[in-house]
């Protein structure tokens, strides 16, 4: 039977599937080996729903139904084809003692985008006083920061304290993360102090929490950011974003040099438009419109994003006449919107006159200003 499943390849397909089925129910052992080792190979070669379902029917056959390592195969591949009622089904029919079934459901629910649910199912999972695992605990926070519930993010927070999963650092950017987005940061921080291995997601977690903190604590987030660079950790391209957002807020044209300086000596951001819009936001906003717009020149591909941060800079206009730059529809109704709002209506009339396409989204700026 062996040699059988290892002729098949990586990916069953539905004539395999039914030969497999076929040779399971004629197997005279019905508890050998093949049942456990060699159905969960093909349940996670799985290419699609039916033949899925045939595999489902052959372990049920077998009185298998209750097999937990199986089980979590089953949970897992439901859920990757979006099929969370036969997750559930097959979930409600095992013993539920088991910490592993549990994540695998919670795993399914979440990335289906269905927090509320696996908030719930949380609230279940601790009625059988299982220990929790970190994936568990952090599988749940994420729910927590989707539906941006403090309140059982807290209560949640008081399990991983119980499990001494607080130091753990994927349930500790989790903590941070709903924290900060609660407006929170500075028990974010304390959460930072619990964690006793802090690596780099860590960090990014606490300077992002700090970054869009809106006020002047944003000025914390460099102060992480030496931090971690002191334990050897190197920012990355999503921490580097987070810095410029922070010197954004607090215009500090000084520090956002030294990240985008930083970024040039590590070979980061060259062809990120994340960053460089970034970049260009910083400037702008640091009064430095002409290296906003330098950057923007040499971008290779003009993001709706990098032309939204260059419009909100009154004198971009300017550059882009001086520049030669051709404005698309969108580029062009943005222009003519930034100069009905600054009471500008003659040259915003002009450049609509001259607008070569116009639609409904345009009329309805030009009219409105």
């Amino acid at each position: 039977m062996n040699r059988v499943k290892s002729g098949f390849g990586s990916l069953p397909s539905k004539t395999q599937i039914r030969f497999l089925c076929t040779s399971v129910l004629d197997d005279p052992r019905p508890q050998s080996p093949f049942l456990s080792e060699n159905l969960a190979s093909f349940l996670d070669n799985c290419s699609d729903a039916l033949s899925l379902r045939k595999l489902h029917a052959c372990i049920f056959g077998h009185g298998l139904g209750n097999n937990i390592f199986l089980g979590c195969k089953l949970l897992n591949c439901y859920a990757r084809f979006d099929l969370l009622s036969d997750s559930r089904w097959v979930f409600d029919r095992i013993v539920n003692g088991n910490l592993s079934l549990w994540d695998a459901i919670l795993v399914g629910y979440f990335r289906a985008g269905q927090f509320d649910e696996v908030l719930r199912r949380y609230v279940y999972l601790r009625r059988w006083n299982i220990r929790l695992d970190s994936g568990t605990i952090t599988f749940a926070l994420k729910s927590c920061i989707e539906l941006g519930d403090l309140g059982f993010g807290r209560g949640i927070h008081w399990d991983a304290l119980k499990s001494g999963g607080s130091s753990n650092g994927f349930v500790g950017s989790s903590l941070m993360g709903l924290y900060s987005r609660c407006g929170f940061v500075k028990d974010a921080a304390e959460v930072l102090d619990e964690i006793t291995e802090r690596d780099i997601v860590v960090y990014k977690s606490i300077i992002t929490g700090y970054a869009q903190s809106g006020d002047q604590r944003a000025c914390e987030a460099f102060v992480f950011a030496r931090c971690m660079q002191r334990q050897g950790l190197h920012p990355n391209r999503v921490t580097l974003v987070s810095l410029l957002q922070a010197a954004s807020q607090l215009e500090a044209l000084k520090e956002g040099r030294s990240v985008r300086g930083y970024a040039i000596r590590r070979g980061i951001g060259g062809l990120d438009e994340v960053f460089e819009t970034s970049l260009m936001d910083m400037y702008n906003k640091c009064g430095s419109p002409r290296m906003a717009a330098c950057i923007f020149g040499e971008m290779d591909r003009k993001t709706i994003g990098s032309w939204n941060v260059m419009i909100a800079e009154k004198s971009i206009h300017g550059y882009i006449i001086r520049a030669g730059i051709q404005l698309d529809l969108l580029a062009a109704t943005g222009l003519v919107d930034l100069y009905a709002k600054s009471n500008k209506l003659i040259q915003s009339r002009e450049l609509f006159d001259r607008m070569e396409k116009k639609d409904a989204i345009s009329y309805d700026v030009m009219m409105t200003g």
